[in-house]
């Protein structure tokens, strides 16, 4: 095999070679060898018949021509080889270029070589019959051709962070799996010099570029050469010049900016490349698959650190206050896991034993928050090191908290970029909540170190791989640094009871699915990818052994290590580490292929109990119609775990395989399906069922875990929420919550809940949940004491239940919260930092303009983002509807609200009826203009639009809806609005079905 090898950026031996190519690109009829055949014709030819020529003078004359086009020859392929020879030898080290050369001296004239040629993917033909690699023309599938793989990049970045730009150079190494002479690569908004592009190999002269063009809707650049690339060869693509802006954009290579404490504004720049957006910053394969070796050198003004993925390897100050580092060469990787961050921070720093680096990178005013993302993350490092007997390959890891970040983190390979909320904690400020989410999103980055990073998903369908499996190894790793968090009972009530919503609707899609388009892949970045995900993947880790669940994974990440892998791939790996115990494929397919869960239907027959399975729909009518769409009929192998009354410690198994099951029944008292809420399905049983179950509650309710307390309440009120239950058993299982002292069931009460109260918020009905509600909460809140003591458990119950308490009216509640607001308003008395919430929003709900600014203001000087996002969401609670509209129109105005900080502003109006309300009326009269603002991201637009429709329940509004979308429905944004419609639909019949049920029983149960 020919030895693999980085070509540098053009060398100074190479500059004629470049002005050749340039010279041959501009004149596509003369190479070198045609314009020595037409000077020696111009010779030969007679002007006149005059002038004659003897046989012998012709014959000197045509050898000394042969000589000369010998010797040409001769020289070019010794030129060549000499400048391939010390490009291989210089490939490590830093070299003047005349690439270089434009990065550093062109500023002022980024655009000026630029061209711009645009084409119709389907009004270009090739020149030759082999052009299309047998995928018609290669630019035309929406996928990149497979003919030339690239192995080695080597990347320049200049970044100016006074003018806003940035400017580049690429040498990109490209193996030839097929004869052809196009290449095809990605570039989307940057700017390329045409004239800088060279094609060569180590042997050859370069080629002759014939024509290149852009195709937009494809992001592609395509260039032909004047012949064919030759199979197992290996070819260097140069792009000498490249450009772009640095806007806050959010994607990409983008700009941030923060105030220091004395008023100063700085700037720094950061970057997010997943999913499609490396080509934002340099030409580039950007495909998952197409993995290969990255060596980056950033130039930057001299003020500001630079970081990239690998450690720096050398230093050198230019000139004019301009320095160069050029950091080592990358394992094995994808361009989307690439990163850039050019600011002025530090960092606090943690060496571990074998030499590796832990660092994590903050402003300098956010530097002492910085210490428990550290600690954590370092045990989380040594954790997973040993859970997959195999340590991280790149010998550092650089953790960044950046102002603006468009999600809450990204597992770039060796430099993971963070919103600031996502990893800095303060442990005088900010929650026992806020140090949980910190935790959890430092974890699931880590874990992406060895499934996403090492082992990467071959395409889009399968992000669930990457995503899944990060966020079931997060909670494993938080349950082995903090057992007594009860995280696995947390992730039912914070991921998985949500996601059982989502994918109640028949417009959920499977986990695992074709994307065809990359303008869907962020849609596919949800609850599903994520969440279902996770929650299958931990039901398999449940029937088949948390070790045996371990040496499958090492098995497979040792396997498919610098290398994708598909869903297949991973089922057959484990199948063959469970020694073949499970046929793993079987049984995944049912629930990653198609959408939805099974309802597991308990029935007595006297002397057993029969299984059976249908899948749930929260519009049950809509079921008959899709039985057929998948190659399982909405059929399951499913693992029912369950635990009856005179056996409660020993849980058994039963095995649904895509029908009934039959199980013994014991002499007397209940059964309880589902132990530990591991599996994701849901258990109906029938009344007489539900009544010993709810006795058992009441009497001594500890018997059961957390985790199915809390099931019970979720399932039976997600059952009457689609008609299959009444609500009389639902809302009759929540009396024994005077007695919970729990967190987990007090949760999933108040997801439960909340939709009712969200449906019925404006109905007079509301008056008396509200009720009902105070009098259950009343009896908890006066055990609990405002504190910011105890283990976390203890902690979150107490946030809950005095949240509740202040939300529904309990007085001593509202009271308390009220007088430390106006201790911290009046006095600057810091209030408890797990309360804070809650005490922001009384005081701006019982309060007017006076408070709120007070508030509003506190945002704008804090220096601890979680404080700043609790009071950014308690400004939702006024009750004043101009200062409502006032907050809301602000989206548009990025001094006010930051672009990161839209989507989550827009899910607090969410929380208050009021606020819902004025959300609507603004949704409606304004979505061009968000769509127009926001159309960049498409996540945004996404979670406006669940965040907004949530609890519409007219037909009215669902008339107007229509209408607006079916005028303007971003690409990107289709998912979101077939499932926004779908849930108001249901909304809509449930209202119909449900709502004077709800009264009469409220009517009946009176305090």
């Amino acid at each position: 095999m020919e030895q693999e090898c980085a070509f540098p950026d053009v060398t100074l031996a190479d500059q004629t070679t470049l002005e050749q190519q340039r010279a041959l690109n501009a004149h596509p009829g003369n190479d070198e060898s045609s314009n020595h055949g037409k000077d020696t014709f111009v010779i030969l030819q007679p002007r006149s018949t005059r002038y004659q020529l003897s046989r012998k003078h012709i014959v000197i004359v045509i050898v000394i021509v042969l000589l000369i086009l010998i010797a040409a020859v001769l020289a070019a392929i010794f030129i060549t080889r000499a400048m391939d020879s010390t490009s291989c030898h210089q490939c490590d080290s830093t070299r003047t270029s005349q690439a270089q050369g434009l990065v550093t001296d062109n500023l002022e004239s980024i655009s000026s070589k630029t061209g711009d040629h645009r084409v119709d993917p389907g009004k270009i033909r090739p020149t030759s019959p082999g052009a299309s690699d047998g995928y018609g023309y290669p630019w035309s599938n929406i996928r990149l051709p497979r003919s030339l793989i690239p192995s080695f990049y080597e990347i320049q970045l200049k970044v100016d962070l006074t003018k806003f730009i940035f400017e580049g150079s690429v040498n990109i190494s490209l193996k030839v799996n097929t004869r052809t002479k196009y290449i095809v690569f990605h570039r989307s908004v940057i700017d390329i010099d045409d004239s800088s592009l060279l094609v060569r190999s180590r042997y050859s002269p370069p080629r002759r570029i014939v024509q290149q063009f852009q195709v937009p809707d494809r992001q592609f650049h395509v260039i032909e050469v004047d012949q064919e690339l030759e199979m197992s060869t290996t070819y260097t693509l140069t792009i000498g010049h490249f450009s772009g802006k640095l806007i806050t954009n959010l994607r990409g290579l983008y700009k941030s900016s923060y105030t220091t404490m004395d008023g100063q504004t700085k700037y720094l720049a950061s970057s997010q490349l997943q999913a499609t957006d490396a080509r934002r910053v340099f030409p580039c394969f950007d495909e998952p698959d197409m993995k290969a070796r990255f060596k980056v050198s950033i130039i930057h003004q001299s003020e500001y650190t630079a970081l990239a993925n690998m450690p720096m390897v050398s230093l050198t100050v230019v000139d004019n206050g301009w320095t160069r580092r050029d950091f080592a060469t990358t394992p094995v990787m994808s361009t989307y896991l690439l990163a850039f961050v050019v600011a002025e921070f530090k960092s606090r720093n943690h060496t571990f034993s074998n030499g590796y680096k832990l660092k994590i990178w903050a402003r300098p005013e956010a530097y002492g928050q910085t210490e428990h993302a550290l600690d954590f993350g370092a045990k989380s490092y040594d954790f997973f090191t040993d859970y997959f007997a195999m340590a991280d390959v790149v010998p550092k890891s650089d953790h960044v908290a950046v102002p603006d970040f468009s999600s809450g983190a990204m597992e770039n390979w060796g430099l993971v970029i963070y919103r600031e909320t996502a990893l800095l904690f303060d442990m005088h400020v900010s929650s026992s909540q806020n140090k949980f989410m910190v935790t959890l999103i430092v974890a699931h980055e880590i874990a992406h170190t060895w499934f996403g990073n090492m082992v990467t998903m071959r395409w889009w369908d399968d992000l669930w791989l990457n995503e899944g499996f990060a966020s079931l190894l997060m909670y494993i790793v938080m349950d082995h640094v903090y057992p007594g968090w009860n995280v696995f009972a947390i992730q039912v009530v914070d991921d998985m009871f949500p996601v059982m919503v989502k994918d109640a609707l028949t417009t959920s899609h499977p986990v695992s699915t074709n994307i065809s388009d990359p303008e869907d892949i962020p849609q596919h970045f949800d609850s599903i990818s994520y969440n279902k995900g996770m929650a299958v993947l931990r039901m398999l880790m449940g029937f088949a052994g948390i070790e045996n669940f371990r040496d499958a994974l090492r098995l497979y990440v040792s396997r498919y290590k610098y290398s994708n892998a598909d869903m297949a791939q991973l089922w057959s790996t484990f199948t063959e580490s469970f020694n073949n115990t499970y046929d793993v494929a079987l049984i995944m397919n049912t629930w990653t292929l198609q959408m939805g869960y099974p309802m597991v239907r308990v029935k007595d027959e006297g002397g057993h109990f029969r299984l059976t399975q249908t899948r749930f729909l929260l519009d049950q009518s809509l079921d008959a119609e899709d039985q057929d769409t998948t190659p399982f009929g909405y059929k399951w192998f499913i693992p029912f775990t369950y635990v009856t009354q005179d056996d409660r410690s020993d849980v058994k198994l039963a095995w649904l395989n895509l029908k009934d099951a039959v199980i013994p029944k014991p002499s007397s008292g209940w059964l309880l399906g589902n132990h530990e809420y591991v599996g994701f399905y849901r258990v109906m049983y029938e009344k007489e069922m539900w009544a010993l179950l709810a006795e058992q509650l009441v009497g001594d309710h500890t018997v059961f875990p957390e985790a199915n307390r809390a099931g019970l309440v979720g399932d039976a009120f997600i059952f009457a929420r689609a008609d299959l239950l009444d609500y009389d058993i639902a809302l009759n299982l929540t009396r024994y919550l005077k007695k919970e002292q729990s967190y987990i069931p007090w949760q999933a009460f108040l997801h439960s809940i909340e939709f009712l109260r969200g449906m019925i918020s404006n109905k007079a009905a509301y008056v008396q949940l509200q009720h009902y509600l105070r009098e259950l909460v009343a009896p908890v809140y006066h055990l609990s004491r405002a504190s910011d003591k105890g283990p976390l458990p203890e902690r979150y119950l107490r946030r809950v239940i005095l949240s509740m308490a202040c939300d529904v009216g309990v007085e001593a509640a509202v009271e308390y919260a009220k007088t430390m607001f106006y201790h911290w308003m009046n006095h600057d008395n810091r209030p408890s930092s797990d309360l804070s919430m809650l005490i922001y929003s009384v005081g701006i709900r019982e309060g007017g303009a006076t408070e709120w600014d007070y508030v509003w203001n506190k945002t704008r000087v804090t220096s601890v983002a979680t404080a700043r996002d609790m009071m950014l969401e308690s400004l939702v609670h006024t009750q004043k509807p101009w200062l409502l509209w006032r907050y809301i129109n602000w989206l548009f105005d990025p001094d006010k609200i930051r672009p990161q900080n839209v989507r989550v502003v827009i899910g607090y109006f969410s929380k208050t009826p009021l606020a819902r309300m004025v959300a609507l009326q603004f949704f409606m009269s304004r979505w061009d203009d968000l769509v127009h603002t926001f159309a960049y991201d498409p996540f945004l637009l996404r979670d406006v639009i669940q965040e907004v429709t949530m609890y519409v329940n007219t037909d009215y509004h669902l008339d107007q809806l229509q209408a607006m979308f079916e005028k303007n429905t971003p690409r990107g944004a289709t998912k979101a609005v077939d499932t926004a419609l779908a849930l108001i639909k249901a909304n809509i019949g449930w209202m119909k079905a449900n709502y004077n049920k709800i009264t009469d029983w409220l009517s009946k149960n009176k305090p």
